[in-house]
């Protein structure tokens, strides 16, 4: 039996679609489930009823952007699927823009983050403390019908809200997602080497850190998947 997760990235290249989703991806296949990825500037996404799991990734773009055509139409299609039950998981805009699905808001942060840091969480059997890779410019606040699990000096790092679960930083991070964010994506927004963050610095710590890093993505997909009682199909 196979489950199935799809994964929303956005203004994707289709050479870099599943370099993106890093180590989310084996997190997933490796609990038996098959991963439609589809990148929502293609047009229409399929029924979100059709999915055990949806899974929003990251973008260079702000969740509060309504000039992203695209935008409108994927808050709706995440209100669709909270209002059907189907378990969300938000990654950094993911989490930004499941946020805004729930009633809350997005705003420019007054402390945006870049690199590996700690958070403080009131629920480590579902959010362990890090380090997390933040890379971010944008800040969360959450409705009344989310409760905040984790956060910093920065804001809000992780909510729930029912099944689902939103996550500021980016557990998925590998040398290649890294490469991914630089290369991958479309926006004008993709540009990171500004001279404003130190790259080569995160890129050392990536390396250095690729294999601790894996394994807490794949404690954070097991723990999300329990706390959102999706049963994990028999492997075979």
């Amino acid at each position: 039996m196979i489950g199935r997760v799809l994964a929303l990235v956005h203004g994707v290249r289709p050479e870099w679609r599943e370099a993106v989703l890093g180590t989310l991806l084996p997190a997933f296949r490796n609990r038996a489930f098959s991963v439609e990825i589809r990148d929502v500037e293609d047009g229409p996404l399929a029924d979100p009823a059709g999915f055990d799991v949806v899974c929003v990734t990251g973008s260079p773009d702000s969740a509060y952007d309504e000039s992203l055509p695209w935008l409108r139409p994927e808050l709706t299609y995440l209100e669709d699927a909270i209002a059907r039950g189907v378990p969300i998981l938000g990654v950094c805009f993911g989490s930004q823009i499941l946020a805004r699905a729930l009633g809350g808001s997005v705003a420019p942060s007054a402390r945006p983050e870049h690199g590996f840091t700690t958070v403080d969480t009131t629920r480590p059997d579902l959010v362990e403390a890090g380090p997390w890779m933040e890379y971010h410019h944008d800040t969360v606040s959450v409705s009344g019908v989310a409760e905040v699990v984790a956060r910093n000096d920065a804001g809000v790092q992780a909510y729930v809200s029912g099944p689902h679960l939103g996550v500021q930083f980016h557990p998925e991070i590998t040398p290649d997602v890294f490469r991914a964010w630089r290369e991958g994506f479309t926006s004008p927004r993709s540009g990171i080497d500004d001279g404003k963050v130190d790259t080569k610095g995160i890129v050392a710590d990536i390396e250095n850190s690729s294999a601790d890093a894996e394994a807490r993505c794949d404690r954070l997909v097991e723990r999300f998947l329990a706390h959102a009682g999706v049963r994990v199909p028999a492997a075979g």
